[in-house]
């Protein structure tokens, strides 16, 4: 096949690839994703917390491929070169020196080099590279369980938002009718018109207390769709979880959740391996100053036949630095300094670890406490409820509509104290780089 011909072949191929390319990116950024379920189950949320499409997957899977191309670089490093060197010449040669007067000297040659030995430099940075995209990955996991919670958080709160439009739209019917009662008594002069603005007062606080509950559920929502990936997508009914098996948990002691972060914590790990992969890179920069053995091999042909133009050569070369003008001692200081940095910064992490899983122990068991609390209160609020409902079927006055709107506002309580205690689980089991709980309603789910 001719030069042109080859050409030719390559600028179709490569206008063909360039068109799938565009088309396939232009079919799936057309097609829309799928509506969110009505209605919208926890588990389903929390299904699509792997979701790689999301912005802040895309980063971290960036930050991955970066990190694969790093160590692709290195191995470049033992890789095998070819190239092919064409030259076209024309010169004047000197008057009666050579038989061959000709002005032509051109020539192509194929050319091959490999770096067959570097004394540890090549294997030093892909070591670097491995333990940089090891870093890479696990930042990426944490990511994901970090989206978890943030569903969660968001989740929860809707089921909180609408529980408290629940309660206040209750409590707003109830005093709409007792100023219903009070218009009509005032109408016959039982009552005074500053009873009756007292009444209207406390009527439209409430009413203004309603109306912000209704917008927080919209609110609630649309940062729930945004966090699940279907900004503007608000869900309609957002259903109650059937089983939180976070709330059957036993708490165990500090100092073993503690040391249990400390090794097996994402973000300790993957500082870890940033402080291996800067081990490495020291070792690298050491590895400049060694020496080199380099192999090569070319096979040319000439429009010219001289002395010195050699149909094909093989070459293997040792390099040895003699001086680097402090270059090698400039790098190798300049990583030992990373290392040092990632070391201090590791330390002070460990600390910072240790200081979030002793909060968080105390706040799960003070939620305990807060739950065992809530509970009796619910309980206290139903026996009420069931009194005040007694003394109403008797045609007794009594205070029914006010003891309903406890009983949701209690139910609402108890319910925060819940969610309040899942996702301090959730934040206990990713400091601890414990997946039980994950693992356990991943299971559920199928």
């Amino acid at each position: 096949m001719s030069k042109s011909s080859m050409m030719s072949l390559f600028r179709v191929t490569a206008a063909g690839c360039l068109l799938l390319n565009a088309t396939t990116s232009w079919a799936a950024e057309a097609q829309p994703p799928q509506p969110l379920p009505e209605p919208l189950t926890l588990e389903y949320a929390l299904s699509l917390a792997s979701d790689a499409s999301h912005p802040e997957q895309q980063i971290f899977e960036a930050d991955i491929r970066a990190a694969q191309a790093d160590k692709l670089t290195a191995e470049s490093g033992l890789g095998l070169n070819t190239w092919v060197e064409a030259r076209l010449r024309f010169y004047q040669p000197p008057v009666n020196l050579f038989p061959d007067e000709s002005r032509d000297d051109h020539r192509l040659g194929i050319f091959v080099d490999k770096t067959l030995y570097d004394f540890g430099r090549t294997r030093a940075l892909v070591s670097a590279a491995d333990k940089q995209i090891e870093s890479s990955r696990i930042l990426y996991q944490n990511s994901l369980r970090n989206r978890r919670i943030q569903i969660m958080q968001h989740y929860f709160d809707v089921l909180l938002a609408d529980m408290n439009f629940y309660r206040y739209n209750e409590e707003m019917a109830v005093v709409y009718v007792a100023l219903d009662k009070l218009r009509d008594k005032y109408e016959m002069g039982q009552v005074s018109d500053l009873q009756v603005l007292e009444k209207e007062s406390e009527y439209q606080k409430v009413r203004k207390l309603r109306a912000r509950s209704q917008n927080l559920q919209r609110v609630t929502r649309a940062r729930l769709a945004y966090v699940l990936g279907h900004p503007g997508d608000l869900p309609g009914t957002v259903a109650k979880p059937e089983s939180l098996p976070q709330l059957e948990r036993k708490l165990a002691e500090v100092e073993i959740l503690q040391q249990q972060a400390l090794r097996e914590s994402p973000r300790i790990r993957s500082l870890r391996a940033e402080i291996t992969a800067a081990r490495s890179l020291v070792d690298a920069a050491n590895a400049d100053g060694k020496p080199r053995l380099i192999g090569s091999a070319e096979a040319s042909a000439y429009s010219k036949v001289r002395a010195r133009n050699d149909t094909w050569r093989v070459n293997v070369i040792l390099t040895v630095p003699l001086t680097t003008g402090g270059k090698v001692d400039a790098a190798t200081s300049r990583e030992r300094a990373e290392v040092y940095r990632l070391k201090a910064e590791l330390s002070d992490l460990e600390e910072q670890i240790r200081q979030e899983v002793l909060e968080l122990w105390l706040e799960i068991e003070g939620l305990y406490l807060q739950r065992d609390e809530m509970q009796t209160r619910t309980d206290y609020r139903e026996i009420y409820l069931d009194r005040s409902r007694a003394l109403y079927e008797l045609e007794v006055n009594t205070d029914l509509g006010d003891a309903m709107v406890r009983v949701t506002e209690t139910e609402r309580e108890k319910l925060a104290t819940d969610y309040a205690i899942v996702l301090a689980w959730e934040k206990m089991d990713l400091l601890t780089g414990n997946h039980g709980a994950e693992m356990k309603q991943s299971q559920e789910a199928k």
